[in-house]
């Protein structure tokens, strides 16, 4: 610890920011502003957490995290118009749900995220991307690298803490220009979780401010509260749900259709589909 030299009583330590925190801080600046509609959903996970729980009392491998992947996936699928990424004055509307998201992974009993993404999500079961995150998880153990995405991020950030900001930023541009590259690399919408990190109840608001794509996904803590049942007040399973919705690529009334039809997604019967 230092000591302040016009206050003695005042400890302190200078630390550098880290090469993530710098891709992430020229990354997020090099992003054109733009225009962002945002859902808060609160939505009764306690059907579907149950039957996951007998599915794997079973031997399937299905987690929650791979039924939400599935859902949100399949809902997009469903609402193949918000399954676009913006070029300019054009876009560029794919049949594959590439979802980008975060994988939770364990250092020296603190959880880190790693990048992954999941192709073609909505053709796959919640076993078969269950088991495909997994395998990620192990070949992060194994070489320190979860797959292909994770390595490709891990020499960029590498190179943050090399190349001039202004340098990056003129990168970032150009990248964004290149609407397969953008599929490739970061995927045709993005999911975050914190409930791995937190208990706490609330909502957390995943950052696409303006930017290529029409969604992101920030999914929140489950907490138990009252709920009606069929007329009847039960103590439920609640989980948060942030979506931020683009809306310079999204009117209100496709957007509003996606988020009713996510919800029977994910509250409705669909864990077999």
């Amino acid at each position: 610890m230092l000591k302040s030299l016009t206050n003695p009583n005042m400890n302190y330590e200078v630390k550098e920011l880290t090469p993530f925190r710098l891709m992430s801080i020229y990354a997020y600046d090099a992003i054109r502003k733009g225009h962002n509609m945002y859902a808060l959903l609160e939505l009764d996970v306690t059907d579907i957490r149950q039957r996951l729980r007998s599915q794997r009392k079973e031997g399937q491998k299905t987690s929650f995290f791979g039924f939400l992947l599935s859902a949100i996936a399949k809902a997009i699928e469903d609402c193949k118009e918000l399954n676009h990424i913006r070029c300019g004055k054009k876009l560029y509307y794919f049949d594959e749900v590439d979802i980008d998201t975060a994988i939770e992974l364990k250092l020296n009993g603190i959880s880190i995220p790693r990048k992954y993404v999941v192709r073609d999500a909505a053709s796959k079961t919640i076993e078969a991307i269950t088991l495909e995150i997994e395998k990620a998880k192990i070949n992060w153990k194994e070489s320190g690298i979860a797959g292909e995405d994770d390595e490709w991020t891990l020499r960029w950030i590498k190179l943050a803490s090399i190349l001039p900001k202004w340098y990056l930023k003129i990168i970032f541009r150009r990248f964004s220009k290149m609407p397969f590259k953008i599929k490739q690399r970061f995927g045709t919408t993005y999911v975050t979780s914190v409930s791995g990190f937190t208990d706490v109840s609330g909502f957390a608001i995943p950052y696409i401010e303006g930017g290529n794509r029409p969604l992101s996904f920030a999914i929140g803590s489950i907490v138990k509260k009252p709920g009606v049942i069929n007329s009847e007040i039960k103590i439920r399973e609640y989980m948060s749900l942030t979506i931020c919705i683009n809306h310079d690529l999204v009117d209100g009334a496709p957007a509003a259709r996606f988020v009713t039809r996510l919800k029977q997604r994910i509250e409705g019967s669909f864990v077999n589909q």
